[in-house]
């Protein structure tokens, strides 16, 4: 019995995969594809859209392009891009999603979890701003300039 496996992502996301997964004569990696191979070297000056605590267009690109972005996603991002500069109700992204809110959790988790693994991140820069709607009783999510940038330069809306 062979197991075929298929690993994308980083060069240190692959390793921890590689590392992750048993080592037996069976398995057979048959492709390994490195994202970031010829991305150019990230400080936080190519994170950081200067003292506005929001992410750069550079940055946003390569966040939201070194992985095919989910179709749950892309229709969220999507939402938030035809809305700006107009803030979107977590409820009405969990019905563009077509998730529950516990699905949703899920989603922007492992959203988070990709930009958080880009190269040239910061834990002090927004990529999706959010903010309390008192009269609503809910949250409110609104993209930055910069992402929107990005998400029209990569034609991903």
């Amino acid at each position: 019995m062979q197991i075929h496996v298929r690993v994308e992502g980083t060069k240190e996301e692959v390793s921890h995969v590689l590392q992750a997964l048993p080592r037996a004569e069976m398995l057979q990696t048959t492709a390994v594809e490195l994202t970031d191979e010829t991305a150019p070297s990230a400080t936080r000056s190519d994170s950081a859209d200067s003292e506005s605590g929001v992410v750069t267009t550079r940055f946003a690109r390569r966040a939201l392009t070194r992985l095919r972005l989910s179709r749950p996603m892309r229709k969220v991002l999507t939402a938030l891009y035809e809305a700006h500069p107009g803030w979107l109700s977590l409820p009405t992204l969990h019905g563009i999603a077509e998730y529950e809110p516990a699905q949703f959790a899920g989603l922007m988790g492992a959203f988070g979890r990709r930009v958080a693994n880009t190269e040239g991140y910061d834990s002090d820069l927004l990529f999706i701003e959010s903010r309390w709607n008192e009269n609503e009783e809910t949250w409110e999510y609104h993209l930055p300039e910069t992402v929107c940038e990005a998400l029209a330069l990569e034609q991903l809306v």
